[in-house]
């Protein structure tokens, strides 16, 4: 399985209320429904108070490499990924066997 770690720091000036960031966590969470090979999909606001932490995270599972990249290309994540951009900061990592 690979994991696809994300996290997401809000942009300056934008707060977990925003209705930007109400709607981008809706359609993260509607992508499961959307793309078949997600096998993993947990994602949530940070819960620990602490300046350097994150303020969101995705953890996805996918059964092969060849599913994660397809997901990075899907129809369905790109716009979901754009609102995010407009939000946020993002970072990633993606390992395992």
């Amino acid at each position: 399985m690979i994991s696809h770690l994300v996290l997401f720091r809000l942009k300056p000036g934008v707060s977990r209320q925003d209705p930007r960031v109400a709607a981008a966590v809706a359609a993260l969470a509607g992508l499961p429904a959307k793309i078949s090979s997600i096998t993993a999909w947990d994602h949530g606001f940070n819960q620990t108070e602490d300046a350097d932490a994150w303020d969101y995270g995705l953890r996805a599972g996918f059964a092969s490499t060849a599913d994660l990249h397809a997901y990075f290309e899907h129809p369905a994540h790109l716009p979901v990924l754009a609102q995010w951009n407009d939000v946020a900061d993002l970072a990633f990592a993606d390992f395992g066997a």
